[in-house]
């Protein structure tokens, strides 16, 4: 009788869902102006997102231009250009301080014919680094070459990975000093505020990024490896898999003390890789990268030191057609130099993403040939390695957690950072940071070209809705970039006759959330004309992947490597709703109010400071300061912490901590080292601007931020002291929205 009801109970619960999901296809299908496009597989992520397939377009047909110079004359010439881009892109333009390491062995093992150490060091202060030091037993004349080995996305094992483990013992055993340590975010130091999605873009507003980060452990690394007596300075290689073989391409590219590189698994085409709507985590968003170099221009900083490139043929992630592209054109690169056995592309037939044995038997061969002068670079085979379970006690340099747990975490370190760049910033901000301030959003909101093309505005539908008119609008951001709207017209009842002063509404949640707000009703019936507009990468324009997510996060990702961050774009996107207003003749585009609601109050604070069209502007449920968006994500638990971090790029890009959602959407890189939100909603002075509840009121340290907010909007405009409005704990409501536009 149980599982009778059991199974009656799953049938009900079923129906309820099914009923609930056409309910709400129903509502969806109400505000709904583009025609239907059937959901994704998960294995296309473009064809029913516009605004994805408008980011993908444009940055893979800029990076076609990325070829391989003439001769080796052009190449130099183009390799300095590189080199800068690259260390900018990455945030590492100018090098940390170097810290003292305070490396400390914590245990020591004897396997017989290797040792095992476990070594914790400090790669920048109070941020510790937990690694283990392989060392051969047999006593070698002289000193001994050193093989760091950075690791991939091993998220829960980190260094205690099988594959990984056996690559140090055979190198060891080799006659090779090996130092692997754990990425941040992985094995020992897999702790909240480590993952690279929400460090990434906690560091990311100060022209920083997590792959600079790993970069700079890996540099530190080296150091450590240089401290000890018995390492050869002049023999040092580097050797990864995926997330590894990212930081080895990025720290050999610019540490000409490794002498001898091999990386798997991330070997690619930016261009093939962006046609497909490939994504990956956070430490892969280099700003503005697309739009400077190809990869095989990275991989030619590390020339003429070896390089070897390990793809296999069954990689699922990077495609073996583009890898086999990108390993000829960095041979290519290197044979301009003379250096053409120096780099050596190979495919593993029939193996998937990963650093399996045919993998390290490649690479084996190539470090023995290049740091201990053995063999023509031919595969070496490994001899039978053993790798200690990967729960071994044996693997871990801090088994109680205590030093890991007292010190920082990425998040921390960046929002500290972010603090000291606040406390230096003028109260009142300053008409110089006004005048940088101006460029940096007049950059962020411009046309793609020199001048926009034509709207190609259409009306799809047309409708009675109460006492208004009701049009489903269409017009062209840019070409391939299609955004829809709802048009609310008043009736000739309400005293309203053409043309009718406009208000226009975006929300996070797009256009249909408007349509069921309680505004636009009361808006009619004071004679205003309503529009609201999906800026890209919302509503209809975001597309879904399967039924579980949509692609937020391929498109935000893309947009940062692309050097184009969609909060600009969603700016520009306004600024030609603008000009929609402006092409009908039954709008006035006259004394134009611009509401923006949640994180959509971003754009439309850069678009009023970039187009002098809006005359005042209301934004509601945003933040006080772009520091406020820097949050840990809550995790109670290890495995808590593990199915945040795998699910962050799946989550539609957003982060839940400290009480705050944050939208990385939101995030602009580099901003803070121009000012803070207050230094650009400035800008918009002396036009009115009305902010309503903060998000972020409740959260600590907040106090500070609202003061210089305020401090900062009251002295752009002394003549007009009252310009700007704050209510940080009042709900935005429609009377008090009329008021604020009739009483100006």
């Amino acid at each position: 009788m149980r599982y009778r009801w059991s199974a009656a109970l799953i049938l009900f619960c079923a129906v309820i869902l099914a009923l609930a999901a056409e309910l709400r296809a129903q509502v969806d299908s109400l505000w709904q102006v583009i025609p239907d496009i059937n959901a994704l597989d998960d294995y296309n992520v473009t064809t029913n997102s516009p605004a994805l397939a408008k980011a993908l377009e444009d940055a893979s047909q800029y990076v076609l231009r990325w070829q391989l110079p003439r001769d080796q004359r052009a190449w130099q010439e183009r390799r300095q250009v590189v080199e800068v881009s690259f260390r900018k892109a990455i945030g590492l333009e100018k090098l940390p301080p170097r810290t003292p390491l305070y490396a400390r062995i914590v245990s020591s093992h004897d396997f017989g014919d290797y040792t095992l150490d476990n070594v914790i060091f400090y790669s920048r202060p109070d941020f510790p680094v937990t690694a283990n030091l392989y060392r051969p037993k047999a006593s070698a004349p002289g000193k001994q070459p050193a093989v760091l080995c950075p690791i991939g996305h091993a998220l829960d094992r980190g260094k205690a990975d099988s594959d990984i483990q056996a690559r140090c013992i055979e190198l060891a055993r080799l006659g090779f000093v090996v130092l692997v340590y754990d990425a941040i975010g992985h094995g020992e130091r897999a702790l909240p505020g480590n993952s690279h999605h929400e460090a990434g873009f906690a560091l990311l507003p100060l022209g920083e990024t997590v792959a600079g980060w790993m970069v700079w452990d890996s540099m530190r690394g080296i150091d450590y490896l240089l401290s000890l007596p018995e390492v050869d300075p002049e023999r040092i290689g580097i050797t990864g898999n995926s997330g590894g073989g990212l930081n080895c391409l990025f720290t050999a590219a610019l540490d000409e003390r490794i002498k001898c590189t091999a990386l798997a698994g991330f070997v690619f085409q930016f261009s093939s890789w962006m046609r497909y709507g490939g994504a990956h985590c956070t430490c892969v968003a280099l700003p503005g990268l697309y739009r400077e170099m190809e990869w095989f221009e990275i991989a030619g900083l590390i020339a003429p030191r070896a390089l070897l490139m390990l793809q296999g043929t069954a990689d699922d992630i990077f495609p073996i057609s583009s890898a086999r592209l990108a390993g000829r054109q960095t041979e290519a690169l290197y044979a301009l130099d003379g250096d053409a056995g120096k780099a050596k592309f190979t495919p593993i037939e029939g193996y998937p993403h990963g650093y399996s044995q045919p993998f390290r038997e490649q690479m084996y061969g190539w470090m023995l040939r290049f740091l201990m002068d053995r063999g023509g670079g031919e595969p070496y085979p490994e001899n039978g390695v053993e790798p200690l379970a990967e729960d071994d006690p044996r693997l871990l340099c801090d088994p109680d957690g205590s030093v890991l747990k007292s010190a920082k975490t990425m998040v921390q370190l960046a929002r500290e950072a972010a603090e000291k760049v606040f406390e230096k910033l003028p109260a009142g901000g300053s008409k110089e940071i006004r005048k940088i301030a101006q460029s940096y959003v007049t950059a962020l909101a411009a046309p793609p070209d020199r001048e926009p093309h034509h709207l190609m505005p259409l009306v799809r539908e047309r409708s009675s809705q109460g006492k208004a008119v009701l049009e489903k609008i269409y017009f062209l951001s840019e070409i391939g970039q299609p955004i829809p709207g709802l048009l609310w017209l008043p009736d000739s009842v309400a005293g309203a006759k053409p043309p009718r002063r406009t208000v226009l509404i975006v929300d996070e949640r797009g256009k249909a959330a408007v349509a069921a707000s309680n505004l636009v009703e009361p808006l009619l019936a004071h004679g205003f004309a309503v529009l609201s507009v999906d800026l890209r990468g919302r509503g209809e324009t975001l597309g879904r992947i399967g039924n579980t997510r949509d692609n937020n996060y391929h498109l935000l990702w893309h947009s940062i490597l692309w050097g184009r961050p969609i909060a600009g774009r969603r700016a520009f996107d306004l600024i030609r709703a603008l000009d929609f207003v402006e092409s009908r003749k039954d709008l006035s585009s006259e004394s134009l109010t611009v509401v923006g609601i949640g994180d959509e109050s971003l754009p439309v604070l850069l678009a009023a400071a970039a187009d002098k069209r809006i005359s005042r502007v209301v934004a509601s449920d945003y933040l006080s300061s772009f520091l406020s968006a820097m949050v840990t994500a809550k995790a109670a638990s290890r495995p808590e912490y593990l199915k945040i971090w795998n699910s962050m790029a799946m989550n539609w890009g957003k982060i839940e901590g400290a009480g705050l959602r944050v939208d990385l959407g939101t995030v602009l890189p580099g901003v803070l080292e121009i000012g803070d939100l207050p230094d650009l909603a400035a800008l918009i002075a002396p036009r009115p601007l009305v902010f309503f509840r903060i998000r972020d009121g409740g959260s600590a340290g907040v106090f500070q931020q609202v003061k210089r907010f305020q401090s900062v909007l009251a002295a752009a405009d002394p003549a007009k002291p009252g310009w700007a409005k704050f209510y940080p704990d009042r709900v935005l409501d429609p009377a008090m929205l009329i008021s604020l536009i009739e009483s100006d």
